[in-house]
């Protein structure tokens, strides 16, 4: 079976499973994503340990796995939580490091500080803003935005999160087969293209205000179109963020966990970038609309 077949299978089963769980909301949707953030951490720091890192993947993903879930379960005490989360595993890392030392032929200790902690940062903590979102609460004057809907508003907003960054890359991928000529960046990804890219980022908008008409009819396509264009721009730089990452260990995939389409994180490296670029976005109109 060719790539592109599996590619279109994994998502036909993968599109409506998300947008399940999207629907289910916590605790559900919560876990879910916290096993794919530590999933995708895993591959992260096999990366990081095929360039001689050294990092400590045991305490990056237990920090991540809790850190997801504080974030829907903490409440208005997420924040303080968080930070101590955080905390220890730094000092847990630091603490590590400071044993290690006494072998003479351990990786330098900077690497594994960084790329332990780092990676905690790219991943969960990137995101969680999905998490986030699922759990927006419309109030005040924002309340007309949000109204003749046959869904909460999170759920709404993440699904449009979802098809924005879905669309983005399949417009992307097969407009880049038929109409790319130009690479984009040969060095990291050859086979990306300036015309795929564009037609990538014009299908994210288009795709983001049909879903939005349709999803949210009282929110302003306007506005919208803002947030679209925003997702539009950077969901393509977390996929070549982590294609760069890739290349630079020399592997194609950062594993074969999803038939068509490689590793937990291959599949949501967009995300890693869309999701805390459309939360700020949701959370500044909620603030200043």
């Amino acid at each position: 079976m060719s790539t592109l077949a599996k590619r279109i299978i994994m998502g036909l089963i993968g599109i409506p499973f998300m947008i399940w769980m999207v629907i289910l909301g916590s605790p559900y949707f919560t876990v879910f994503f916290a096993i794919v953030a530590v999933l995708a951490l895993r591959e992260l720091y096999m990366l990081l340990s095929a360039k001689g890192f050294a990092p400590h993947p045991m305490i990056g993903m237990i920090t991540g796995f809790v850190w997801m879930l504080l974030m829907d379960f903490a409440g208005e005490q997420s924040a303080f939580l968080l930070l101590l989360v955080l905390s220890l595993a730094g000092l847990s890392t630091l603490s590590l490091e400071l044993v290690n030392s006494y072998e003479e032929k351990h990786a330098p200790p900077a690497g594994s500080v960084v790329s332990t902690l780092g990676a905690i940062v790219y991943v969960p903590v990137m995101l969680s803003n999905v998490i986030a979102l699922r759990g927006f609460e419309v109030q005040g004057h924002l309340t007309p935005y949000f109204a003749q809907m046959n869904m909460e508003a999170g759920s709404a907003l993440v699904i449009l999160l979802f098809i924005g960054v879905w669309a983005g890359d399949t417009f992307a991928y097969f407009g880049g087969m038929a109409f790319g000529k130009r690479p984009l960046m040969s060095h990291i990804s050859p086979k990306k293209t300036i015309e795929g890219a564009i037609i990538g980022f014009l299908g994210t908008i288009l795709t983001m205000l049909a879903g939005t008409y349709f999803l949210m009819p009282t929110f302003p396509l306007w506005l919208m179109l803002i947030g679209s264009i925003l997702l539009g721009l950077f969901a393509p730089i977390g996929d070549l963020v982590e294609s760069m990452i890739k290349r630079d260990a020399h592997v194609k995939d950062s594993s074969e966990l999803i038939p068509g389409h490689g590793g937990a994180f291959d599949r949501f490296d967009s995300m890693l970038f869309a999701a805390p670029i459309f939360y700020g976005f949701i959370k500044i109109v909620s603030m200043w609309m």
